[in-house]
């Protein structure tokens, strides 16, 4: 317990420090291309067509409106898999910011989350108006879409903590991870409902973290209802659990990072 609030204190006492480095990241990462900030929803527009596609007329899957189903669970995904790759790397990429200055290490990787959440929010400003264009009733679920976006937002920074301080001690958790994110993808319902499973296999989705936050994000946004409490009680045990292992992990082993760089 007492390590907890120790990296809770570290991280708010320098939170301004968080902001800057978030803002930095994200300006670098679209500086000099054409479509700049874009980009943010430019990628899974391009995804959700593609998807759309396939599963339309290739596969002839009959769901109707499939853009926006398939919207509704791509967009928390790519925030979920950029920041968590991202953050794996982002020691090793900020390692030199480490060695010269006496800031928490702990700052790193969610500096790194919280570019990819500014970065999902900007996207939002696009995204959301699309579903309030073919259904304006979900501007009343906007107070619990608030929410679920800030506790999927907890739950990437506890991932992102694990991932950033493992990937210094097991090099190979980096790229491992790469492959991961695309079998997690394909095991997440994201172009697919819940429902379609078959219930021998849905035990694998019920112990998938992603289906819920897909759900809920699915619920309000396309089918313009309230997530049933099975799915809120998962979004909500996740998070904490996740920033829970996330921060004593990462207290756990940040004294001896320096050293492994």
């Amino acid at each position: 317990m007492a390590s907890f609030k120790v990296t809770l204190r570290s991280i708010y006492l320098n939170r301004h420090i968080l902001w800057r480095m978030a803002l930095s990241q994200l300006k670098v990462k679209y500086s000099g291309s054409f479509l700049g900030i874009f980009w943010a929803i430019v990628n899974p527009l391009l995804i959700m067509a593609a998807i759309t596609f396939v599963f339309t007329v290739v596969i002839k899957l009959e769901i109707k409106h499939f853009a926006l189903f398939a919207l509704a669970g791509i967009f928390p995904w790519m925030f979920f898999s950029s920041a968590l790759f991202e953050s794996a790397f982002s020691i090793f990429s900020q390692q030199s910011a480490i060695r010269q200055f006496n800031l928490p290490r702990v700052i790193i990787p969610l500096a790194s989350t919280f570019s990819n959440f500014l970065n999902f929010l900007i996207g939002w400003i696009i995204v959301y108006p699309i579903f309030l264009f073919f259904n304006h009733r979900i501007i009343i679920f906007l107070p619990l879409l608030t929410v679920i976006i800030l506790l999927h937002f907890i739950f990437v920074c506890g991932l992102s903590m694990v991932v950033s301080v493992l990937n210094v001690f097991f090099r190979d958790l980096g790229h491992f991870l790469e492959v991961l994110l695309m079998f997690w993808f394909w095991v997440t319902p994201i172009f697919y409902s819940v429902d379609m499973i078959p219930d021998e296999f849905r035990w694998i989705f019920n112990i998938n973290p992603m289906t819920y936050y897909v759900s809920s994000y699915r619920d309000i946004l396309f089918r313009g209802q309230i997530p049933d409490i099975f799915i809120l009680t998962g979004v909500f045990l996740w998070c904490v659990l996740s920033i829970v292992i996330g921060l004593l992990v990462f207290y756990r082993f940040e004294s001896r990072i320096l050293k492994r760089l």
